[in-house]
């Protein structure tokens, strides 16, 4: 059974009530590492990842050239 069909058949008939206490202890449960920062501003670890993968790729494209 998926999440889809879990929910049409066991929390969708539940009254509001339960189905938001369900959602509060499900939210709840879910470890801070889990949630994914949609911040504008970047860290000092954002810009050294980028600057990474950036160098890495540019050694593959100029790898190829070189061949």
């Amino acid at each position: 059974m998926n999440v889809k069909q879990i929910y049409d058949h066991t929390i969708k008939p539940l009254p509001a009530s339960d189905r938001l206490k369900l959602a509060t202890l499900i939210l709840n449960d879910i470890p801070p590492q889990c949630v994914v920062d949609y911040s504008d501003e970047w860290s000092e670890e954002d810009y050294r990842d980028f600057s990474k993968a950036s160098w890495e790729h540019i050694n593959k494209r100029l790898e190829k050239i070189n061949v």
